[in-house]
């Protein structure tokens, strides 16, 4: 400065010595100028850009949690406003923080300003754009959500998820072309991206290439059978293909179910909060994770901080039950469902409420409770109709009962809701033994054969019922025997074994049946199945006896192999 100074001064010399303004005069004047405002500056420092105000809105309606984190983070914001050494990343920062608290509070209009006043600090933070766009789409405001998504893509030209966002605001916006190379990308980025694939069949309809659409939904399908939203451009497609008989089941298992992206920045909003629903994900990212215990506090959280009696709590006090069962502390599991069911409306769609009554039937019913299991699983599929789970338990529960005509119901609407069921369709030719209709199952079978020749189930069934119905018209051993034999060259098992034993028995091979049947006995017992040993014995006693046996299956077996009293639901997989 002392330099600057001097070169004032000795112009302040040689103009008082000048009786006119000349032009070296006039030079020197503006030379002193400008090193004043040179000398102001470096005595002031650096000015911040322009910024919008920002104030709290009403907080009032928010969780307690939410209106400290909010307050919190005002008052840090103020504090740092007041210094002027706060570098401007760091009141970067200030901003950017309120604006995702308010944001995920649902104070959209107040974080609008946070994050602009962000990016003007920050410019090259991709995480203000981003979620700027985030906030103008949940407003509307197609347009300023484009420009937000594509500034955010030039900082961060490989971001699957802004690549997925902005490639579906340009197929809302009717531009296929414009969204198809957006889709593109991200799949290159994550070959088994559901939502990639989702958009490219979005973009074939859009196009009218159905076969490309087909194909691309139904490998986005095969990824995600959660997916529901995704039938209903399948329908179309299929539709435009002229196959009619495949768009009409696609069409009845729509549900109005977001397609899952992969999504980090947007992640971190969602648990960002200090309310019941961010501990519920929390919960959730636990599950991914297989800790059920951690799983448990969090939703203990969240039901905590929860208002009551929402759809929020009960969901709280169901996945709670779920983590207990999977901790393996079943009868606080139980504790929690009963919670649900008492808290659950008298009628109406609830998902919850149906899942803690599907819940609470299968626990019964493995107490051998079998009144109360039928009343909780009629009441499932009463909150949930679509529910195909409960109305495949339901149907068992019934047929175990001896109420076939009723379970037959159940199985078919099981189908009705989603035609490519397993279990449904094989508990239809269980229930159809049940009721005598022993040819009515055997076509069913080999129809079922036919539509899905790689699927075991169906082929020992259907060898099953040739070797062992009680309907001379129906039996066939050697056919049975033909199809035992093809599903053994690809599955060894005791269920396949038994099945040759009918087979043979029924052919009059008892040797070689009484043999069979030994060996699978004992590798069932071997593998700890005491109760299939038990049931094995009854048909080896009979094939001793030199009798073939005449019953398929008995009326109690499952098809729900794999059933169980929970499920860890809200858990999304890549």
């Amino acid at each position: 400065m002392k330099h600057w100074r001097l070169a004032i001064d000795d112009c302040r010399v040689r103009t008082s010595r000048e009786s006119t303004i000349d032009e070296y005069s006039i030079v020197n004047l503006l030379l002193v100028l400008l090193i004043s405002s040179l000398w102001l500056v470096e005595a002031c420092g650096p000015r911040r850009p322009a910024l919008l105000p920002v104030a709290l809105p009403d907080l009032s309606r928010a969780d307690e949690g939410v209106q400290k984190q909010a307050r919190e983070r005002y008052a840090a914001l103020t504090a740092r406003l007041g210094d002027s050494s706060v570098s401007a990343a760091d009141l970067s920062l200030v901003f950017g923080e309120l604006g995702m608290v308010l944001q995920a509070a649902d104070f959209q209009d107040v974080a609008e300003p946070c994050y602009l006043n962000a990016q003007t600090l920050a410019p090259t933070d991709v995480r203000w754009p981003y979620y700027l766009a985030g906030l103008y789409k949940s407003k509307g405001d197609v347009g300023k959500a484009e420009a937000a998504y594509k500034r955010a893509l030039d900082l961060r030209p490989d971001d699957l998820a802004t690549l997925i966002w902005l490639g579906r605001l340009e197929l809302d916006q009717g531009r296929p072309d414009d969204a198809e190379p957006l889709f593109t990308r991200a799949l290159a980025q994550a070959p088994r991206t559901v939502a990639a694939l989702a958009g490219l069949g979005r973009v074939a309809v859009a196009r009218r290439d159905y076969a490309a659409a087909a194909r691309h939904l139904e490998e986005a399908l095969a990824l995600d059978p959660d997916a529901e939203s995704l039938h209903a451009p399948l329908a179309v497609a299929y539709r435009g293909l002229g196959q009619l008989e495949k768009a009409e089941p696609h069409q009845r298992q729509w549900r109005n179910r977001d397609v899952y992206v992969p999504d980090p920045l947007g992640e971190e909003l969602d648990l960002l909060l200090e309310s019941g629903l961010s501990y519920e994900l929390r919960g959730v990212r636990a599950f991914e994770a297989r800790d059920w215990d951690a799983a448990a506090r969090f939703f203990r959280k969240g039901i905590a901080l929860a208002k009551d009696n929402s759809p929020l709590t009960r969901s709280l006090h169901h996945k709670l039950g779920t983590a207990l069962f999977l901790s393996g502390d079943s009868a606080a599991a139980e504790q929690q469902f009963e919670e649900v069911v008492r808290l659950a409306p008298a009628d109406g769609i609830d998902e919850s409420a149906a899942k803690a009554h599907y819940s609470l039937g299968v626990l019964r019913e493995e107490k051998g409770q079998q009144a109360d299991a039928v009343a909780h699983l009629t009441a499932a599929v009463k909150y949930q109709p679509n529910y195909v789970e409960a109305h495949l338990a339901l149907a068992d529960a019934l047929r175990r009962g001896g109420r076939m005509q009723d379970a037959l119901t159940h199985y078919q609407e099981a189908i009705r809701i989603n035609p490519r069921s397993t279990p449904a369709r094989l508990g239809t030719a269980l229930a159809l033994v049940g009721l005598h209709r022993y040819a009515a199952a055997s076509d069913w079978l080999a129809e079922q054969m036919k539509r899905d020749p790689d699927r075991p189930e169906f082929a020992l069934a259907a060898a099953r019922l040739l070797a062992a119905a009680p309907d001379d018209r129906v039996r066939d051993g050697r056919t049975a025997l033909a199809i035992a034999q093809k599903v053994f060259q690809q599955q060894k098992s005791t269920d396949v074994g038994e099945a040759m034993a009918m087979a043979r028995a029924e052919m009059g091979d008892f040797d070689e049946a009484v043999r069979i049947q030994r060996d699978i006995m004992t590798a069932a017992e071997k593998a700890g199945l005491t109760t299939a040993v038990k049931r094995m014995a009854e048909n080896l006693r009979k094939y001793e006896r030199r009798l073939p046996c005449r019953e398929p299956w008995p009326n109690d077996v499952p098809v729900v192999l794999s059933d169980s009293p929970v499920q860890a639901d809200g858990v999304r997989r890549p």
